[in-house]
């Protein structure tokens, strides 16, 4: 069952990485997914942060679409803790293409409240 499911998964990912923005691979991805889930779907993030915590560690992945949309470039940042997804947010930058466009984390802007959950 295990197998089918990341089959699927795989499949979807395929499906929309040939027609998918940021939106659309966002979606897919809930509270609690993995870091290998977060991988198969968005692919290898443009940019890689992390902070130790005392107890936990935490990481920002950023993603950059060029020209998401008319004269904007999408980001998305899904931050992970203990290697799970904890929360998405996004920002868009104005110049033209993704390169250097990328911002520091701020790590006071950081999720720390679950909005919402979905179940698949």
């Amino acid at each position: 069952m295990r197998e089918l499911k990341s089959i699927s998964l795989l499949l979807l990912t395929l499906v929309l990485s040939g027609c998918g923005g940021l939106e659309s691979k966002t979606i897919l991805i809930s509270p609690g997914d993995s870091k290998r889930t977060v991988l198969e779907i968005m692919g290898v993030p443009d940019d890689r942060q992390f902070k130790a915590y005392p107890t936990y560690t935490a990481e920002a992945w950023q993603y950059c679409v060029s020209g998401a949309g008319y004269g904007y470039n999408a980001h998305k940042i899904i931050w992970l803790e203990q290697g799970r997804v904890s929360g998405i947010t996004s920002y868009k930058s104005y110049r033209t293409g993704c390169t250097g466009q990328i911002q520091a984390v701020n790590w006071h802007t950081k999720p720390d409240v679950i909005i919402e959950k979905r179940i698949r």
